[in-house]
């Protein structure tokens, strides 16, 4: 009888759990609805010329089946920009929300754009706001435009639906610095605490393109590097990938183009006595594209020589990007201190608090290129050459 009566009381207190319980059980209590919040995939930050911050957001615009221009294709993507400014850049993000009908969303964002007068002034505000927001996708692209960012999210590609398309497939097609806000944010506040932005401009009215690096010692911007000496930095990041190069024999005329499949990097920090060296290897393997000379490719000499050209270019560019970083800008975006730090740990708490001013301006740097051709095409002499004009050395 006892137990009898356990049981019957273990049932009503489980039933009244169970009903205590509904409440929160429900799955959908936060539930976000498509037609009710503003699917943002572009983020843009700027400074006026009074101080302010302008914030410029491109929403996605979902499109309903069978409403693109009666053409009955479906789910294609139009584009909404909006502007505002505000003394912080919650304050403009606020008045943005007081512009549109539905409540921002920060999920499917994969753009940020920097401008260039907020870039000179400092970025700090915006990394704090980055990373400290968390909606906010930490693996965005990051950019820097010379004009606004609400140019640049207007500049809509042909066979594009939005302008973060062609953002996203500049990165991953040009092969510019991949960085994402995440990696930024390391950056800004690593070893060297400096950073490499990739510049975009606008070319026309339906054209972006990619400009060089922008250069950054702490948060602010001191330089701006040409798409050459950004290559450089881009070969020294172990970045430079899938890309053509040109190069010239002496003694010969025309232009031998090369395709780098390859590349890798080497950073080999030493102390000597008083004096810190770093010795950088690049190694590259490359295919050729483009034989402009009269030189057959059968001969392995022939070969040889247009790899030791090809490292000649590549060490002069090289040298010419860690000079420019070095002497004018005291930023190592380079990745030398890093390397020092991983070698030499305690050599490094003696000098990281001077690293960018004193030690890596002064810093030895040893350059050895290696350069592979794999295959030098399907053809080892000049295509529509008669034979008697061919060059066998």
């Amino acid at each position: 009888m006892r137990a009898g009566r356990l049981k019957g009381a273990g049932k009503r207190a489980l039933c009244l759990l169970l009903i205590a319980s509904l409440p929160i059980l429900p799955g959908c209590w936060d539930r976000k609805e498509l037609n009710e919040i503003a699917l943002i995939r572009a983020l843009g930050i700027d400074r006026t010329e009074d101080g302010q911050i302008e914030m410029t957001l491109l929403q996605a615009i979902p499109q309903r089946v069978g409403t693109d221009s009666g053409t009955g294709g479906g789910g294609k993507q139009q584009q909404m920009v909006l502007s505002a400014r505000g003394v912080t850049i919650p304050e403009a993000q606020s008045k943005l929300q007081e512009k549109m009908g539905r409540r921002i969303f920060m999920g499917h964002q994969e753009v940020v754009v920097l401008g260039k007068r907020l870039a000179k002034t400092g970025i700090w505000e915006a990394l704090d706001y980055f990373a400290r927001h968390p909606g906010l996708r930490k693996d965005a692209f990051v950019f820097v435009t010379e004009s606004s960012p609400k140019e640049i999210f207007e500049t809509v590609a042909p066979g594009e639906t939005i302008s973060t398309g062609t953002l996203y497939k500049m990165v991953k097609l040009e092969r510019a610095v991949n960085l994402t806000l995440m990696r930024l944010l390391q950056e800004v506040s690593g070893d060297a605490e400096a950073a490499g932005i990739p510049v975009v401009m606008k070319v026309n009215d339906t054209t972006l393109a990619m400009d060089g690096t922008a250069v950054f010692r702490g948060d602010k911007m001191v330089d701006h590097l040409d798409r050459k000496a950004a290559e450089g930095l881009m070969w020294i990041r172990n970045e430079f990938t899938t890309r053509m190069v040109n190069t010239r024999l002496p003694g010969e005329r025309g232009y031998v183009s090369m395709e780098v499949v390859r590349s890798e990097i080497e950073l080999i920090p030493k102390i000597e006595g008083k004096k810190r060296r770093i010795l950088l290897k690049v190694t590259s393997e490359d295919d050729v594209r483009f034989n402009g000379t009269r030189l057959t490719l059968y001969h392995p000499s022939n070969v040889d020589r247009i790899a030791r050209a090809m490292e000649r270019i590549l060490r002069d560019r090289i040298r010419q990007t860690v000079e420019k970083v070095q002497k004018k800008d005291r930023a190592d975006v380079l990745g030398f201190a890093g390397a020092f730090h991983r070698e030499y740990p305690e050599e490094w708490a003696k000098v990281k608090d001077r690293w960018n001013e004193q030690v890596f301006p002064r810093l030895d740097v040893d350059i050895q290129v290696r350069v592979h051709i794999r295959r030098p095409g399907v053809t080892d002499r000049p295509a529509g050459l008669p034979e008697e004009k061919v060059k066998e050395r």
